[in-house]
């Protein structure tokens, strides 16, 4: 696992000899600034080889990169290889032989090329934007809206742990528990363990007292199927009671109706 701070920090003290190059798995480039410092009589600005100066560069490239973007590039099967072109299959696909394998292997080469880098990178951005604006709406206590701008968001970017604790939220203050503690399971599952701000955030307030949050807390925040049962069956209950309300509200307004009818008559 590359580290964003660690490229940093060897791209100002030692970028000069590609050294942050190197620790990114890009040889080629090192060695060529290498080279470039060797020659920096002749590739040189004001007597600062460029070496340096890219390296320099790159420091503040990756300082400004976000953290999935640096993830994204150096530490999963598509990071750029040792020329600096980035990969379109992981190494294991070249590995993998048989008959049904190599079906499966054209499969999955095909998806990929359909969503192509420019696409993922598209998606990413429309997800954000609706991110931002549920998080705005969730401010201006449009819940209904902020939940539909973070669904928007999570069929665009299904793995960011943000938008479903972000999610949780809404539905918490939108009195919908079995979404809410849904979604807080499913940004665990991604890595979310901020649990802290789970038992402080005044969004979550609604779901905290439930004694089926309880059992999700008490079970390591692990949603089981026995739980998923009873925040179910709690749903139910609240429908019907809801329907009976109703009910019971229409009936009185029909008894009123007649009664009116008759001190007129």
């Amino acid at each position: 696992m590359k580290k964003k701070w660690v490229a940093i920090f060897l791209a100002i003290i030692g970028g000069s000899f590609g050294m942050h190059r190197f620790y990114l798995r890009q040889t080629e480039i090192g060695i060529l600034y290498i080279l470039l410092l060797i020659l920096r009589n002749i590739f040189s600005i004001f007597g600062m080889p460029i070496s340096t100066l890219l390296s320099w560069y790159d420091a503040y490239k990756f300082m400004i990169m976000d953290p999935n973007e640096f993830d994204r590039k150096y530490n999963s099967y598509y990071f750029r290889d040792r020329y600096g072109n980035r990969r379109e299959m992981p190494k294991v696909q070249n590995q993998r032989r048989g008959r049904y394998i190599l079906l499966d292997e054209n499969q999955e080469t095909t998806k990929r090329n359909q969503s192509s880098y420019f696409d993922l990178r598209k998606q990413r951005k429309e997800s954000q934007n609706y991110k931002n604006s549920g998080i705005r709406k969730f401010k201006d206590y449009d819940i209904k809206g902020a939940i539909q701008d973070f669904k928007r968001a999570i069929d665009l970017d299904p793995n960011d742990k943000a938008l479903h604790f972000n999610i949780a939220c809404a539905y918490s203050m939108n009195e919908e528990a079995t979404n809410a503690i849904t979604h807080l399971n499913k940004a665990r599952l991604l890595g979310f363990n901020d649990w802290e701000n789970v038992m402080n955030h005044e969004a979550l307030a609604y779901i905290r007292v439930l004694p089926e949050f309880e059992a999700f807390r008490n079970n390591q925040y692990i949603l089981t199927d026995s739980i998923l049962e009873r925040l179910n069956k709690r749903d139910r209950d609240l429908l019907e009671e809801l329907q009976n309300a109703r009910k019971v509200k229409t009936e009185l307004l029909l008894d009123t109706k007649q009664n009116w009818k008759n001190e007129l008559s």
